[in-house]
């Protein structure tokens, strides 16, 4: 969906406007005002505003460097930078994110555990519109908009869900060069997202979610230091178990080690994060740790100890291939059943325990709510 409210909205990605105060001020065309972009976006006064794009047609034109910027018919505005801002997640790459198999039905068990904690954490009012910065296909934007909410997303690869695509205000963009104006949401949320980032990966997305944001805006990341409690060491053992299963050929342990297999985990500690959010103009309000036991043995061994078993080659020849039917494989098919969407509705309750009982207790896996550091 684009939305006049995201046209409205939009801005070049790498230039800023004039102005500025004694520390960032400059004068001139897109040579002198947008060359110093690091400098003047992360000056202690906020920095200077983003250049709004002005529509031609089906494109969005920038006045100052004179880069236009796609309409997409298919549902999304293409802002990705035209020159690279730094290296890109294999998320972009279009097989690698086919074979994460992403459906747009409702996130369940630890994906549920995180969007549930994201809506309480940024308590986000009926009428407001919520950013997903790494929005991947769309579905967790889907869920966000639910009660009333609007949602946008932000991603740099254009594999989004087709539902996603008429119900949710689509960027393409890159998180290091956000292409809104200041304060266009007031609540936003990272999830999965900062540790595929170098240091100065993360150090600009948190600056530029903070320009995005605004005085009083809100934003909600998961993600983890590369710390670990002792709680960890059981997860580590049921990790340890999975891939012996996977090698066996009981689960399918690729597309966990897939999904995780580009993380550089810049995040040292906790004290690291905080002081990268304060480098941003953040500070941390609220964070609670996420020790999984039980979503360890449900959602990492059982689970896909289940999905294999759905996998197996059937003996009935209504499923076979030469009957014309397709069996059913994977987490898409067995979400399509209602009555395994209800047991795994169940189950998210069991995984919510892993917060209730050890979200205390220090670990690297966090969700963490940011406020601008005026309102801490």
């Amino acid at each position: 969906m684009i939305s006049e409210a995201l046209l409205a909205a939009v801005a070049c990605p790498v230039c800023l406007e004039a102005g500025g105060c004694g520390a960032c001020g400059r004068q001139g065309g897109h040579g002198a005002t947008c060359t110093e972009y690091t400098a003047r976006a992360g000056c202690a006064c906020g920095g200077p505003d983003k250049v709004r794009l002005v529509r031609d047609g089906s494109v969005l034109a920038c006045p100052c460097c004179r880069a236009r910027y796609a309409i997409e018919a298919a549902g999304w505005v293409d802002l990705v930078p035209r020159a690279s801002v730094g290296a890109l997640t294999q998320y972009a790459d279009h097989e690698f994110h086919e074979r994460l198999h992403v459906t747009e039905a409702e996130p369940v068990l630890s994906a549920r555990v995180k969007a549930d904690m994201m809506r309480r954490m940024l308590g986000a009012a009926p009428g407001e519109t919520v950013l997903d910065l790494g929005c991947g296909a769309g579905k967790m934007a889907l869920h966000a908009a639910v009660g009333g909410r609007r949602a946008a997303g932000l991603d740099v690869a254009p594999f989004f869900l087709p539902r996603a695509t008429r119900e949710v205000d689509l960027v393409l963009g890159d998180l290091r060069r956000l292409p809104f104006r200041k304060g266009t949401f007031p609540r936003a949320y990272s999830l999965d997202v900062l540790e595929h980032l170098d240091e100065p990966g993360v150090r600009e997305v948190l600056l530029e979610a903070r320009r995005t944001l605004g005085p009083r805006g809100r934003l909600f990341v998961y993600t983890h230091a590369m710390e670990s409690s002792r709680l960890a060491l059981f997860q580590r053992l049921v990790n340890r178990l999975a891939r012996r299963l996977g090698r066996a050929g009981l689960i399918d342990h690729e597309r966990e080690a897939m999904r995780k297999s580009d993380h550089v985990n810049a995040i040292r500690s906790h004290e690291h994060f905080e002081e990268l959010c304060a480098g941003a103009g953040l500070a941390v309000a609220e964070r609670r740790y996420y020790n999984v036991v039980f979503k360890a043995v449900v959602e990492d061994l059982g689970l896909r100890l289940f999905e294999q078993w759905r996998r197996r080659p059937s003996p009935s020849p209504q499923s076979s291939p030469a009957s014309g039917a397709a069996p059913a494989t994977g987490v898409a098919a067995a979400r399509a059943s209602p009555a395994l969407l209800a047991v795994a509705r169940a189950l998210t309750w069991l995984l919510k325990l892993d917060v209730v009982l050890f979200g205390g207790v220090r670990t690297g896996p966090f969700f963490g709510l940011l406020v601008p550091r005026e309102r801490a």
